[in-house]
């Protein structure tokens, strides 16, 4: 059983259980805040306003919980809502100066000038040496981090909301037991490979040198697959107050992630409560070779959708962690 209830900027609460008609909760692992739609049917006008404070439990556990950012109602009464958990707070933009600093410190100290609630925030292990941010968004500011920490440590983490506090897992910690595939939950899947958006075989890092005037070049490249692919190069200019080792690592790190054919799998299943973004499940799909047998994959996306109070289904987006840079 469902319940999606909410509380107005002026204490008001409201129970929208029998409103409405579905509600889609999407989360994503990167660059993006939980995100809940509710769409139903009312007949006086607009009953959450925004700011409210709404939360969707599934059997008693909550779900998402965020804040109504929109609100739309056409002349028949259909009415559709957008929420967004604390992370799309983190759209506002600010600068940071730091010096041998973590991640947890970072999160913290922006969630605290932004009155964002913080949950547990893992050790990972990694201390930024210095990290200078002007008028850049906060939320680019700690993923930008997430991903440089991802690649220095070779673990993965992911930040997210959970039911209303800002968490940080690794996610050896989120990985779920049941079985997704033939004969279990799923529904439906596509299946594509390509090397045509997010795969690189040479690796060009520069760093502005302001003893020499000049830009100092760093190249990995991997001749075996510019060989079968044609050369792909993946370009980018690097902190001025990174250190000759400290570039060269990131090179050779960038080059395991690129150096890859992208597959993205899409599942369609029944809804499992829980599942989102960030979590690993085991995955056999016998058609295709490369989940012929049992494999944990990452979701990268995950968008549950429940109609009524009964019908739940999930749509997953995932990918493997040799996509990751063999990360684990």
């Amino acid at each position: 059983m469902v319940s999606l209830t909410a509380v107005t900027y002026d204490g008001k609460m409201i129970d929208y259980s029998e409103v409405f008609q579905t509600v889609d909760i999407e989360s994503k692992r990167f660059d993006a805040p939980g995100k809940m739609t509710i769409k139903g049917i009312e007949h006086s006008g607009i009953a959450l306003p925004e700011g409210t404070a709404v939360t969707f439990k599934d059997n008693g556990t909550p779900v998402f919980c965020g804040y109504i950012f929109t609100a739309q109602r056409d002349r028949y009464g259909n009415v559709s809502y957008t929420a967004y958990d604390q992370i799309r707070y983190l759209k506002a933009n600010a600068s940071y100066s730091w010096e041998n600093v973590t991640l947890e410190q970072i999160i913290l100290e922006i969630a605290a000038d932004f009155s964002l609630k913080v949950g547990n925030l893992a050790n990972t292990g990694y201390t930024f040496p210095s990290l200078v941010k002007e008028n850049e968004s906060c939320m680019d500011i700690i993923f930008d981090a997430l991903s440089t920490v991802i690649y220095q440590t070779g673990k993965i983490f992911c930040f997210y909301d959970e039911a209303g506090t800002l968490v940080l897992r690794e996610v050896k910690d989120l990985i779920t037991t049941g079985v997704i595939g033939d004969d279990s939950m799923m529904t439906d899947y596509d299946y594509k490979r390509d090397i045509d958006s997010e795969t690189y075989n040479r690796i060009k890092l520069v760093r502005p040198n302001q003893d020499t005037g000049r830009t100092d070049v760093y190249i990995h490249e991997d001749t075996d697959s510019i060989k079968k692919w044609g050369l792909l190069q993946y370009y980018d200019k690097v902190d001025k107050n990174q250190n000759e080792a400290q570039i060269d690592q990131l090179c050779q790190a960038y080059l395991k992630y690129y150096n890859r054919v992208l597959q993205t799998l899409t599942i369609e299943s029944m809804g499992i409560t829980g599942i989102r973004a960030g979590m690993v499940i085991p995955v056999l799909i016998r058609d295709i070779e490369e989940l012929s047998f049992n494999r944990v994959l990452l979701v990268e996306k995950c968008t549950h959708t429940y109609e009524g109070s009964n019908y739940h289904t999930m749509s997953l987006e995932v990918k493997s962690f040799e996509q990751l840079g063999g990360a684990a």
